[in-house]
């Protein structure tokens, strides 16, 4: 069905003009789903720039990879909206350059096909060049020697959220494969404790505002703890260290002659802690994000010069590609970059008392992003350890990777370099971006009883579950969307069908069939030999560790996931052309041997699937190696193949499930 949609105004959107052009092909997807790809064309009258940027419909969503980082709104799609429901589509406005209002016109033709069964994956070179690998530091064996990354530092005005756990999952998986490599892994998350809006919160819970974010700070930990993601480092912006390095960083910059002071006039949005320009308001200034009018202040602040380090950040992101990440988002930050966008900005409000002092003005706190960007530093400092900035570049810093929203690039890619510039001191190497949540295509809220909270979540499907679907399902970078459908399906294929089924039938043949452990070697002759070191799941597991740790390398968890289950594919295909079940009862004693050394080597695909998994699914890996009777999940050299026998596949126990498969009856249309 052709659909030509048209949309935006002069009147609504304003004097810039962009275009968007979607081209729609069929692109292969899981058997039985129905698909379509966009090749989406973005350009803008102001910087003559063409970017092309992949649009994916698909099972009753549209998700935009969009490389510009900025909000999506929506345009006057009448048709394609009135159509959108027929076609099962969930359709999104076209995105539009925060720094730009646009005219938007839109030209669309839906195509939908039947899937084939397989999954192409995009070229290497393409991946790579969007995920090029990250520069970590290595030791003397190719081992990693440190690895420092960080979340965002959560803001202590509500309760956890699933978009709060989203990026805490991911860098988890990456702090635990730093580990399995050897790194020296510095882990920081934590709270952003300070500002306006936090002391309105707490004044209408009748709570001092310290407590209030103490009961935040508790339950992020405690979810934490409920997700299985462990770091090492827990910000927060009330300890006095922190205090201490945030003064300190104040007087470096004001040594420099960066901070002065000077009136200001503007409209100010407490739930952005932000002063805005006119784009990032609608009529009559209210604020796009929080839908809620903004209020004219006239106030002295002190404020950083920006604009002397301008260049200096344009020039470190131009020359370093891969700073951030993907580097689609690269294109976004030059563009706010540009001669005419250069600014100072404030770095003190007069209008709370919650915050730090500004150092010799105690009429003055300190803006909450120039105190929490700090908390990054200040948490990496060990108990014993004098709080200053010279005592962070032992611990840690700088950060190879920060793990952040693309709605917060801004302060991450342009002011934070500018600071630490300032206050001579070195830059993180990436910083590398998610993208959203949407639930069934539509963006999450209380109005639309459509949030996902995340402890019922792993209460009733368990954590790796969890950190399986929002690690290796969605991938990172781009708008990802939960339906509890689409993650039961999901988990069901992976974890319950392709993995769990795979081991549970190998264990239960061996356990029936096998009286001690044996090598699968030792029960071959010279010629059974040959082929068991040809055999294609041995073949498919001595590439894989490679594959996967590159992947990882790349912040491509997803494909990371993909390589190591290719393992259990090939076994699940193998088991099926032997038939071990129908030797093992009928066959003769040889075709017995046979049978029994086949799934020896499936057992050990299965065990190094365990082990490249576990930053992923740390709770199944121990699960795979208990059954297996094997300790696991330490280093990476345990994704080596082994000829080693299986002590577990000779128990006299009954095979427990690692994973139970989950009913989706219960959960279809929630």
């Amino acid at each position: 069905l052709p659909i030509s949609a048209r949309g935006g105004g002069q009147g609504q959107y304003g004097r810039g003009v962009g275009l968007i052009q979607d081209h729609m092909q069929p692109q292969p997807m899981p058997s039985g789903r129905t698909a379509v790809m966009a090749t989406r064309w973005v350009g803008t009258a102001r910087s003559h720039v063409w970017t092309h940027q992949p649009l994916q419909l698909c099972s009753g969503t549209a998700r935009s990879s969009t490389s510009s980082g900025g909000r999506k709104h929506a345009g006057d799609s009448s048709s394609l909206r009135r159509y959108a429901p027929v076609l099962g589509l969930a359709v999104l406005g076209p995105t539009r350059r925060s720094w730009k209002r646009s005219l938007v016109q839109a030209r669309v033709s839906l195509k939908a096909v039947t899937a084939p069964d397989v999954v192409e994956e995009d070229s290497s070179s393409e991946t790579t060049s969007k995920r090029p690998p990250l520069r970590l530091e290595r030791d003397s064996g190719g081992g990693l020697s440190n690895l420092t990354l960080t979340t965002p530092l959560f803001y202590a005005n509500g309760s956890p959220h699933i978009g709060s756990a989203y990026p805490a999952i991911a860098s988890d998986v990456m702090a635990r494969y730093g580990a399995l490599r050897g790194a020296d892994v510095h882990f920081v998350t934590g709270m952003d404790e300070h500002g306006e809006k936090i002391a309105q919160t707490a004044a209408g819970q009748s709570k001092s505002p310290q407590d209030l974010v103490d009961g935040y700070a508790g339950e992020f930990q405690d979810l934490w703890e409920l997700l299985a993601v462990k770091p090492n480092h827990f910000a927060r912006t009330t300890l006095d260290r922190h205090k201490e390095i945030v003064a300190e960083m104040w007087q470096r910059c004001q040594d420099k002659g960066d901070i002065y002071k000077k009136d200001y006039t503007g409209w100010y949005c407490v739930g952005c802690e932000a002063y805005l320009d006119d784009d990032e308001m609608s009529e009559g200034h209210v604020c796009k994000i929080h839908q809620k009018k903004c209020e004219c202040r006239s106030e002295e602040n002190y404020f950083f010069r920006l604009s002397k380090y301008w260049d200096d950040v344009r020039r470190h992101v131009e020359s370093n590609p891969d700073f951030m990440l993907p580097t689609t988002r690269r294109s976004q930050i030059l563009v706010w970059l540009e001669d005419d966008n250069k600014r100072d900005f404030s770095i003190s409000r007069a209008s709370t008392s919650w915050g730090i002092p500004v150092p010799g003005d105690d009429s003055q706190v300190i803006y909450v992003w120039f105190d929490a960007l700090l908390g990054y530093l200040s948490s990496l400092l060990r108990p014993e350890d004098p709080a200053t900035l010279d005592a962070v570049l032992k611990r840690g810093w700088p950060a190879d990777v920060h793990v952040i929203g693309k709605d917060i690039m801004r302060f991450h890619a342009i002011y934070w370099p500018a600071m630490l510039l300032s206050a001579d001191l070195p830059l993180p190497k990436h910083i590398c971006t998610h993208g959203f949540l949407t639930k069934d295509g539509l963006k999450m809220g209380k109005s639309l009883g459509n949030v996902v909270e995340p402890v019922p979540l792993v209460e009733n499907f368990g954590s790796d579950a969890v950190r399986f679907f929002f690690a290796s399902c969605l991938s990172f970078g781009e708008d990802g969307d939960f339906s509890y459908e689409c993650f039961i399906q999901r988990v069901n294929g992976a974890l319950a069908n392709e993995l769990g089924n795979l081991l549970h039938r190998l264990l239960t043949l061996c356990r029936k069939n096998m009286t001690e452990p044996a090598s699968a070697l030792d029960l071959a002759d010279e010629a059974g030999k040959a082929e068991l070191e040809a055999h294609p799941v041995r073949a498919e597991a001595l590439k894989a560790p490679a594959v996967v740790a590159a992947h990882y390398e790349q912040f491509d968890i997803p494909k990371a996931a993909a390589a190591a289950l290719r393992i259990a594919t090939v076994a699940n295909a193998r088991m099926n052309e032997v038939a071990p079940w129908i030797k093992l009862k009928k066959g003769t004693d040889e075709e017995k041997q046979l049978a029994i050394r086949e799934m020896l080597v499936m057992a050990e695909g299965v065990r190094i699937i365990g082990s490249m998994l576990s930053p992923v699914i740390p709770d199944i890996s121990r699960k795979i190696f208990d059954e297996l009777g094997v300790d696991g999940g330490v280093s990476w050299k345990e994704t080596e193949w082994r000829w080693d026998a299986l002590p577990g596949l000779a128990a006299e126990t009954k095979p427990a499930p690692i994973f139970q498969r989950i009913d989706m009856e219960p959960w279809k249309g929630k």
